[in-house]
């Protein structure tokens, strides 16, 4: 029998999802204050990015494999903690290939965290994934509200050596994982579970073929995100003759849409379906990044730009159970992949994107972003809900029949 819900554990990895997303996030923060303060030209800032997410990304379905033959809760709060050392040693640096190491080292933290993190925050939310799911991404996104704001107030403040006040909340938050580790244990492992149902191991059938066309959606997603968050502030001052301020400010505001929306994603799958959920958020999108480069008012502009962040967090959530539903027997590689392996697909498509702005004018990029998205919708018709296992029934008893006298 499945556990019920642990609303107390759910926003414990919520908490937990923060801290780690909030060292990550810090990165792009950092890289004025390094090119200034160190000397590192633009070159060198690209390979700071490349260093904290492509290669993480990349190893997390490999980490994942690891999380799906044992519990292994512990790994949160190494990655957590790998996470904060890197992010925190940066100011302390002086050569460029030393805080290369750090960086990556921070991006290895994260891929340690988030295979275990997605597969633990399954188990922990019983019967509604969806919302377990959403607690948990809503933690990640207000992550990276919170670490570009920590960082620049703390490197204004105190010099890069301020990097150093990501211990504090890292710590804290490791020596409360680490103190939860048999309680994780006990509330993430099934009891009794019946014949035939879900937890039944001898009852779960692995649906790669489902898996790889949810992909294409996944994927999309993460190209079309990529390239809002390094658009949109160029679109900002480039077409809406907007300043830096206000296109790093819309940075925020549609992370905190994000949060929001990866908030209510997974409630909504809960209670309408998830493939339905997906479907119905994704379909929007193309016709929004249309829109985009045609206008030049600025509050439509923000709205637009608030709306697209909403739509394509809302299905997020959603879309990471549901790869989580297709491969029950391996939930480590299914989260690494809905949420490592997606984000690494972005990043590699950011280069083209600028190239393309490049030659063909920044309007050309949201052009070629709305065709993936439209991509993304179609390929949201191809994935459906599993089937909801039931309890294998009993076989009826037989009835004796009545003895007759032969002729």
């Amino acid at each position: 029998m499945e556990h019920k819900s642990q609303p107390n554990y759910n926003y414990l990895m919520m908490a937990g999802h923060v801290v780690c997303d909030m060292n990550q996030s810090t990165v792009p923060a950092l890289l004025p204050f390094l090119v200034l303060g160190r000397g590192i030209d633009y070159a060198a800032a690209a390979g700071l990015m490349f260093a904290s997410s492509f290669l993480s990304s990349l190893i997390q379905p490999l980490l994942g494999m690891l999380s799906d033959r044992k519990q292994f809760p512990w790994l949160m709060g190494v990655g957590i903690l790998m996470t904060g050392i890197g992010i925190a040693s940066i100011g302390f640096l002086e050569h460029y290939w030393a805080i290369f190491a750090a960086v990556m080292f921070s991006g290895m933290g994260s891929a340690v965290f988030h295979p275990e993190g997605g597969r633990m925050a399954n188990r922990l939310a019983g019967e509604k994934k969806g919302r377990g799911m959403s607690t948990f991404q809503a933690g990640g996104s207000l992550g990276f509200v919170i670490g570009p704001m920590l960082a620049v107030f703390a490197v204004t403040t105190w010099g890069l050596r301020g990097t150093a006040i990501f211990l504090v909340p890292t710590l804290t938050m490791v020596a409360i994982l680490f103190a939860m580790q048999s309680r994780f244990m006990r509330a993430a492992s099934p009891i009794n579970p019946p014949p035939g149902s879900q937890a039944d191991p001898s009852a779960a059938v692995d649906d790669w073929p489902s898996l790889r066309k949810l992909c294409i959606s996944i994927f999309s997603r993460s190209i079309v995100m990529n390239g809002l968050l390094t658009f949109i502030p160029l679109y900002w001052v480039g077409i809406l003759l907007q300043s830096q301020q206000q296109g790093s400010l819309m940075l925020t505001a549609m992370a905190l849409a994000g949060t929001a929306a990866a908030f209510t994603g997974g409630i909504l799958a809960d209670r309408f379906g998830f493939s339905r959920v997906i479907r119905l958020t994704f379909v929007f999108i193309p016709l929004l990044m249309l829109l985009l480069p045609f206008t030049s008012h600025l509050w439509l502009a923000v709205a637009l730009t608030v709306s697209l962040a909403a739509l394509i967090n809302l299905g997020h959530s959603p879309a990471i159970v549901l790869g989580q539903k297709y491969l029950p027997n391996r939930l480590g590689m299914a989260s690494g992949i809905t949420l490592g392996l997606a984000v690494s697909v972005g990043g590699v498509f950011s280069p083209l994107m600028g190239r393309i702005g490049d030659t063909f004018g920044l309007s050309s990029v949201f052009y070629v972003l709305a065709g993936v998205a439209l991509l993304g919708a179609l390929g949201t018709f191809l994935v459906k809900d599993p089937p909801v296992a039931k309890p294998a029934e009993a076989a009826p008893a037989e009835t004796p029949q009545p003895l007759t006298s032969e002729r």
